[in-house]
């Protein structure tokens, strides 16, 4: 289950938002550069980790956990309601953060889905 996410067990050093992005750093030698994930897919990771509205979370308590994430350079992937994969390119020298949890014994039940398992089975066939 744990392959499936590109980086488990990742702190953010730091965070902004900016207007519908969040932009953030790791602690990974890999990725070298800023971070940019969706507003909407971070808050909702908040919401059901913190079990409060995401405006209530501190930005300690966001810099307090470990997070898994599939991080890609140059794009990011989108499920759709019939589970297909979709792949939109954008800046190549840019991370992108298509999917991400707070690391924790219940944040691996996603990772087991068909999705995730196809998503790295098409992720390795572009790596070729």
């Amino acid at each position: 289950m744990h392959k499936n996410w590109t980086h488990k067990e990742v702190k953010l050093t730091d965070i902004r938002r900016i207007a519908n992005l969040y932009v953030m750093t790791i602690d990974d030698a890999t990725v070298t550069s800023p971070l940019l994930v969706s507003e909407k897919i971070f808050n909702e990771r908040l919401e059901m980790y913190f079990l409060k509205s995401f405006v209530d979370v501190t930005r300690a308590e966001i810099l307090g956990v470990n997070w898994n994430m599939y991080i890609t350079k140059g794009y990011y992937v989108k499920i759709g309601a019939d589970e297909e994969i979709k792949k939109f390119e954008v800046d190549p020298n840019k991370f992108y953060v298509s999917f991400l949890e707070i690391s924790g014994p219940l944040a691996s039940f996603q990772s087991a889905s068909k999705q995730f398992q196809s998503l790295n089975q098409q992720k390795d066939e572009i790596k070729k």
